[in-house]
């Protein structure tokens, strides 16, 4: 599994990103520190949080390569990824996840919660 982040996606992570920086790749599931509800509808939702490794719970407990590095996951939620994904930025500043099939996510926040 491969996770491709887009120039100017990568230009805003690096902003945030230090010595200590986790990636996560959150599917917004109510399961963890980082999703505070479950999803009630049929759409999918994922958060790009940045924080640190002391808050990446054990819930996160498989990793996907990027051109960034590793990317924490929960292991479950590789059911709703592509072996081959990009995030990329569209006209309006909206994070967007893609895969082979389409759109997972068309507007991805981006959360820092490094400093929380």
């Amino acid at each position: 599994m491969d996770l491709e982040f887009s120039d100017d996606v990568m230009m805003r992570i690096k902003k945030h990103l230090n010595a200590d920086t986790v990636v996560v790749l959150d599917f917004d599931d109510g399961v963890g520190p980082f999703s505070k509800v479950g999803i009630c509808s049929l759409d999918t939702a994922f958060k790009l949080v940045l924080t640190t490794k002391a808050a990446a719970t054990p819930e996160f407990d498989a990793e996907i390569e990027s051109n960034l590095g590793q990317v924490l996951i929960k292991d479950y939620s590789k059911e709703q990824l592509d072996q081959q994904m990009t995030v990329i930025q569209d006209d309006n500043l909206n994070l967007v996840l893609k895969g082979a099939g389409g759109i997972l996510d068309g507007h991805m926040q981006m959360i820092d919660l490094q400093n929380k």
